[in-house]
């Protein structure tokens, strides 16, 4: 590398980088390339097996967008921003911006905005047809109306993202729908109810073991209101009746104890009808079989829909609830597609106006540029904006493309296909000397005075100064 180390400030306004060839001014160009983000080279890696550091200092109170891009990425930024490109020995590099790492993706994303690079092998300027736009637009100077496309733009994005998601959803109940109605039907003729499974595998499991139940049942009911022996209720009763032929001669404490037997007895008279109610009802061996019938039901469905038994109404309300959704889905559907066709007109109206505007202030810039190739020893050169229907996007329905030719016999071409990089430059400067309303970005032109002298320097350097 020719340069160890080198420190420089431009400044506000014009700067003029000059010397002999071999002096290091491409270096310092390319080190600004690389701060945009392109390739790494191998003539810009060290020798001596040492990291090549790019640093910038860059002043940004005016760039309300890149602070914004920053800001979503989570990087602390004032009014300035130091922009850094490491490269090492073996041309691996990385992109930091405030000592947080970058993608070389964002870097351009941000740096574009900054600087704007004019030379025959630069991937800036006007060689990146995508810069064409917005110059034209900058000349045209009809920001509100581009503003008001991108918003109906985002509101089209947002309609038919919605539209689509609902197409969607319906097209997949719609194609399940006779799937689902068996399903629905199904389930609404077997009236699942949360909680009755495990009733019914309880009561199963009573009736499969009522042989046992029964006798134990009895025999306890059987010792509760037997004649003789006596049973509970009976010797109840007797106990209770002695003890109230004494109760006038007992005292206070004892007369509370013998209530609270009173209270006993009624209780166990209670547990004995119950028991009996119990037995009566739930050992009717006839219903065993439908409660088996019902529990295996309760199995298979569950089964089917891959959930558990007791979770079946739920899916029975599940299922209604979808094929509801289906018939307001598709009445949805009708609503969103006629607001979308309302949006759809509404962008078209306004790119058709914006198409308009880009033409008509095409031909003005075209006439203006033209005017300045004289002085800029450019007689020869004829320059043209062709505006091409493309997809609709958020700037529009045109593709904007600088064509240009410098020589009265040759056809018109694409402005990256200049060979002379000070042509270009000498270009690039007649177009945003006559396109940019007010620039805030950095533009740097290379060789923009080669092959030229005189009456033609001076023109070229006031255009620059101004």
């Amino acid at each position: 590398m020719l340069i160890d180390k080198i420190e420089m400030d431009f400044g506000i306004g014009l700067c003029v980088l000059t010397g002999e060839t071999g002096a290091g001014k491409s270096m310092i160009l390319e080190s600004l390339e690389l701060l945009s983000g392109r390739r790494v080279k191998t003539n810009i890696r060290s020798d001596n097996g040492q990291k090549t550091v790019i640093t910038a200092l860059v002043e940004i109170s005016k760039y309300t967008l890149i602070k914004k891009v920053l800001d979503e990425l989570d990087i602390n930024v004032e009014d300035e921003i130091i922009i850094k490109r490491i490269i090492d020995s073996d041309g691996k590099s990385k992109a930091l911006i405030n000592d947080n790492l970058v993608s070389l993706t964002t870097l351009k994303a941000i740096t574009s905005n900054l600087f704007e690079i004019h030379s025959q092998f630069s991937e800036q300027g006007l060689l990146d047809n995508s810069t064409h736009m917005s110059t034209l637009d900058d000349f045209g100077n009809y920001q509100s109306e581009l503003k008001k496309l991108s918003e109906t733009w985002l509101e089209l994005r947002a309609a038919e993202k919605k539209y689509v998601e609902e197409r969607s959803r319906f097209e997949e109940i719609k194609n399940k729908r006779e799937e689902f109605e068996i399903y629905y039907n199904e389930l609404k003729n077997f009236e699942p109810k949360k909680g009755e499974f495990e009733k019914l595998e309880q009561k199963k499991k009573i009736l499969q073991n009522s042989r046992k139940i029964n006798e134990n049942l009895n025999e306890i009911i059987n010792n509760f209101i037997r004649e003789d022996p006596p049973g509970i209720e009976k010797l109840f009763a007797k106990n209770l009746l002695m003890l109230n032929q004494i109760r006038e001669l007992l005292d206070q404490t004892t007369i509370t104890e013998i209530e609270k037997l009173d209270s006993i007895s009624f209780e166990a008279s209670e547990i004995c009808k119950t028991l009996e109610n119990f037995l009566n009802q739930e050992l009717d061996h006839s219903s065993l079989e439908k409660i088996d019938d019902r529990v295996s039901d309760y199995k298979k469905l569950s089964q089917k829909h891959s959930i558990e038994p007791d979770l079946l109404e739920s899916k029975l309300i599940e299922i209604k609830n979808r094929l509801q959704l289906s018939e307001e889905s598709n009445l949805n559907i009708e609503k969103l597609a006629n607001k979308l066709k309302d949006i759809e007109k509404k962008y078209l109206d306004q790119s058709q106006i914006i198409s308009n505007l880009r033409k008509k202030n095409a031909e003005i810039m075209d006439n203006r540029i033209n005017a300045e190739f004289p002085e800029l020893k450019l007689e020869n050169a004829k320059f043209k904006t062709m505006i091409s229907d493309c997809e609709n996007t958020e700037f529009g329905k045109d593709k904007v493309t600088f064509y240009i030719k410098t020589n009265p016999k040759s056809k018109m071409g694409e402005i990256k296909s200049i060979s002379s990089g000070g042509e270009l430059c000498r270009i690039a400067l007649a177009i945003k000397v006559t396109a940019e309303q007010e620039s805030v970005s950095t533009m740097v032109f290379d060789e923009v005075d080669s092959g030229i002298g005189g009456a033609v320097s001076t023109a070229v350097g006031e255009r620059l100064k101004s």
